[in-house]
């Protein structure tokens, strides 16, 4: 479990200093842009490479819950629609538009039903910890952005829906042999 909330700490962490301008500019200062860069993504990654092992690791399960059946339904029903956010968040598209910031709405959405759907301490911990920084992340970036531009066309949008659709199609099918849990079948 330590290497589990190590590897949040790293991945999460980093990922808040662009919330705080003072903080990141600071760093950029320090680094110089051409560094800063390259040091976010590599601490990045060790931050999900411990996440991962941590998860793995993680062993017997400690069971704080029994998820209802309905948790399942819910998290095969939102997970769908977190893709299609997440991938919307690369395509200029009037999803985008609207909801602003569709990776965090996305991550927000996942983390939410697969808290919800599963009953392990170490479940919580991850999806606890990522459901707290998309939602605390997504409203700060309220405050602070405009919207994007308006955008012509639903091209982003159908692209975003098809790869979505296609992502978690893959994901259903594969999701024993990535995670060791079966979700269908």
């Amino acid at each position: 479990m330590t290497v589990l909330v190590l590897g949040l700490i790293i991945f999460l962490g980093i990922h808040y200093i662009p919330l705080f301008p003072g903080v990141k500019r600071a760093i950029v200062g320090r680094l110089g842009e051409g560094l800063y860069r390259p040091a976010f993504a590599i601490t990045a990654v060790i931050g999900f490479v411990l996440i991962i092992y941590g998860k793995i690791i993680a062993h017997p399960p400690v069971i704080l819950w029994t998820p209802p059946e309905w948790s399942r339904h819910l998290a095969f029903s939102l997970v769908p629609i977190a893709i299609i956010l997440l991938v919307s968040s690369y395509a200029p598209g009037h999803i985008r538009r609207w909801v602003r910031h569709p990776m965090l709405a996305g991550t927000a959405l996942w983390s939410f039903a697969h808290l919800m759907a599963n009953g392990e301490l170490s479940a919580a911990v991850l999806f606890g910890a990522f459901l707290f920084w998309s939602t605390t992340t997504f409203v700060l970036a309220l405050f602070r952005e405009t919207p994007p531009p308006v955008v012509k066309g639903w091209g982003g949008d159908i692209t975003a829906v098809i790869i979505g659709v296609i992502l978690t199609t893959l994901l259903m099918n594969f999701h024993m042999h990535l995670f060791g849990v079966a979700i269908i079948g």
